[in-house]
């Protein structure tokens, strides 16, 4: 009989069983291992496929904001010339209202000054 708490041996089984499992055991090992190691260099293969792709990303972003920065540039110098053009128009309003007023005087004193001429022409 078998001792209390001792593990009965199967019928048919030398002492490599032991053995043969940690083969097993190595072999699960290995192939694991060799699935991560082709994970691994799918991965460095692909990295280094899309690698010029960024590069050519990121070079046309900087040429976009290159450009936005132009437009930007460009937006800001049409508005300060707006904003003189806008000043010109109020300066010259005033001037061209003044010149109304000069001729409106003008010819106010010209009918004093000649009412029979204006009565005869209009």
């Amino acid at each position: 009989m078998h001792a209390k708490g001792a593990i009965p041996r199967c019928a048919g089984r030398d002492d490599h069983y032991g053995v043969d499992m940690a083969w097993v055991f190595i072999c699960i090992a290995a192939g694991a291992g060799g699935f991560l190691f082709l994970i691994v260099f799918d991965y460095r293969k692909v990295s280094a496929g899309l690698k010029p792709k960024a590069d050519l990303a990121k070079v046309e972003i900087r040429d976009c904001e290159t450009m936005i920065q132009a437009e930007q540039n460009a937006m800001e110098e049409t508005k300060e010339q707006v904003g003189s053009l806008q000043k010109e128009i109020e300066e010259r309003e005033k001037e061209l209202e003044e010149l109304q007023k000069k001729v409106y005087e003008y010819r106010e004193r010209e009918k004093r000054r000649n009412p029979t001429k204006y009565k005869l022409e209009e």
